[in-house]
């Protein structure tokens, strides 16, 4: 082989393998940006992450600033997803940024967009975690928007159900019942108020035939106060007239002498009895009238 052969050969040998160094190096910039980037590397935790993928771009209020390194489960809550991501180091992360997943239109590609906060905040330390907040994306908005018309189409079935079910006449049917419960009431009403006047009317007697009745009390009370008296102070002779008839009885019996006047005293007080009873049976209220004393035959003389 001549050596200008020689020279061509390690001229193509040399090409092709600076071209495939230049293309590693283009594919590796593609996919893994972070290998080319020195700057700092945050984190944050997501519900869900809906399309993301590691070398998805990083954008700080729009521009680009950075890429996603790695996704994973986050160790301390398994249902939730850790976020690494790398930016330059002149990115202002600071305390009150907020990252969240985002895309362009409806169907661009996602990314990690990360919202400026205050200038005065303090700056978020390299490795710290960013807030992240969980946004709807296409995906979630369609997967509502199905639901959405899956209920709907629910609730036109049941309307559809409705309506052949004739309910203008379900609702005819029903103000005629009550119509005919506030008839019925009426009449029940007219009726009750009916028997509350008679029954007031009642009452009104009774009260009239009761202030009559406390009257005549009344009067009675007072007329019949003295005749009362008298017939206690009565009531009161008669009891001390029978203690001296038992007394003289106990002594007549002792001495075994005045049995003809023991039997006298005691049919006359026997006929005493009876004119008594005769008395009250033809005027009972006769005992509440004042009388003589009976005259008393033996004994001391009652007081009165």
């Amino acid at each position: 082989m001549t050596p200008l052969a020689r020279e061509q050969r390690y001229g193509i040998i040399a090409f092709l393998g600076t071209a495939a160094i230049m293309l590693a190096g283009l594919v590796l910039f593609s996919h893994y940006p972070a290998i080319f980037n020195r700057g700092r590397e945050y984190h944050a935790v997501f519900h869900t992450v809906a399309g993301l993928n590691v070398g998805d771009e990083v954008r700080y209020g729009g521009l680009l600033v950075g890429s996603v390194t790695t996704l994973d489960l986050y160790e301390k809550d398994p249902t939730r997803i850790i976020v690494t991501f790398r930016v330059q180091r002149k990115t202002p992360v600071r305390t009150d940024t907020r990252a969240s997943i985002t895309q362009v239109g409806f169907l661009g590609a996602p990314y990690l967009n990360l919202t400026p906060g205050r200038s005065d905040a303090p700056v978020l330390a390299a490795g710290g975690e960013v807030p992240a907040s969980d946004q709807m994306n296409f995906q979630d908005a369609l997967s509502q928007l199905a639901s959405f018309f899956e209920r709907a189409d629910t609730l036109l079935n049941v309307a559809e159900r409705v309506a052949r079910a004739s309910p203008l006449d379900r609702i005819d049917r029903t103000l005629d019942q009550v119509e005919r419960l506030v008839t019925n009431a009426n009449a029940s009403s007219e009726r009750i108020f009916t028997q509350l006047d008679a029954a007031t009317s009642e009452l009104e007697g009774v009260m009239t035939r009761t202030d009559r009745l406390i009257a005549r009390l009344d009067t009675a009370s007072r007329t019949a106060g003295p005749q009362l008296a008298s017939t206690q102070k009565e009531a009161i002779a008669t009891l001390r007239e029978m203690r001296t008839l038992a007394s003289d009885l106990r002594d007549a019996i002792n001495q075994g002498g005045g049995a003809d006047e023991m039997i006298r005293n005691l049919a006359s007080t026997a006929d005493n009895l009876n004119r008594l009873t005769a008395r009250i049976e033809r005027d009972p209220t006769s005992i509440l009238r004042p009388r003589e004393l009976p005259k008393k035959t033996v004994g001391p003389k009652i007081r009165d």
